[in-house]
């Protein structure tokens, strides 16, 4: 039984050695002229929540910590960007038209102010990434404005 057990023990770590091999690329662009924070001009305030909340799955600018690069937790961060980029990729944000950005802020917002978002799962190892009441309504609040903004370029054009 001991014997089989360290047979176990050693396909296990072998396995593990070797699925190391086998890791996602990076999403580590730099920031570009399409992103959100260099085409709107946002409260240093709001531009930390968004870095430290949003930007690692919404853009293309992820920051790995350490125990992302180890497989499987970077498979599953590696979804979390996928699934994040697909919704919404804010490295994007110039290429989006008025009504797009105004229904972005939106969702956004929404999705804040009920808690969906960032994703527990994400905000469990990531604690600089959980958003406090004050932090929701700072982002919403910026939200809500540009909104307000946006529309009234819509509407003056």
């Amino acid at each position: 039984m001991k014997r089989i057990v360290l047979i176990v023990v050693g396909v296990l770590v072998v396995v593990f050695i070797i699925a190391q091999f086998f890791r996602p690329a990076q999403n580590n662009s730099e920031i570009n002229a399409e992103h959100i924070l260099k085409n709107e001009n946002i409260p240093p305030k709001v531009q930390t929540v968004l870095e430290n909340s949003c930007l690692d799955c919404h853009s293309n600018t992820t920051q790995y910590l350490w125990f992302h690069h180890i497989v499987p937790v970077a498979w599953m961060i590696n979804g979390h960007i996928e699934d994040g980029k697909e919704e919404l990729n804010l490295s994007d944000w110039r290429s989006l038209d008025a009504f797009s950005k105004m229904d972005a802020l939106d969702e956004m917002c929404e999705e804040v102010e009920k808690k969906n978002m960032p994703l527990k799962s994400y905000a469990a190892i990531h604690p600089k990434a959980r958003l406090n009441d004050e932090e929701r309504k700072l982002l919403c609040d910026w939200m809500e404005k540009r909104i307000e903004e946006l529309m009234a370029e819509t509407v003056g054009q």
